[in-house]
């Protein structure tokens, strides 16, 4: 019976993990870009109908538009403007770290981000 219950704790315990999503503070990069490479962080919000996202840097901060997950995929995508410029998101949550791209115009960069502990 003692084994029965430890092992649907453990269950509970990684399904609630699993669930959390993209929610929390993330450290990210974007390499490559025309004007630099760029870091800071990610704050990922879980609100009552999906999420909310600011991206903070060097250059400032920009509230996502949209911000979105997928939890079938584990894919997230956002928008989002920065001085006049649309930037989209995507990409993959895996865990604590998150891959996928950041571009503007029809041009893309990679993106990195590890969730803070």
């Amino acid at each position: 019976m003692r084994k029965k219950i430890s092992f649907l704790f453990v269950v509970a315990l990684l399904s609630s993990c699993a669930s959390s999503g993209p929610s929390g503070l993330w450290d990210y990069t974007v390499t490559g870009t025309p004007q630099g490479d760029y870091s800071g962080t990610l704050n990922v919000t879980k609100k009552d109908a999906g999420f909310a996202a600011t991206l903070n840097s060097q250059a400032g901060e920009a509230a996502f538009e949209k911000f979105s997950y997928d939890k079938k995929t584990s894919k997230t995508s956002g928008e989002l403007y920065f001085s006049g410029v649309p930037i989209s998101l995507s990409a993959t949550v895996a865990k604590d770290k998150m891959t996928g791209t950041m571009g503007t115009g029809g041009m893309e960069w990679p993106f990195a981000a590890t969730k803070k502990k």
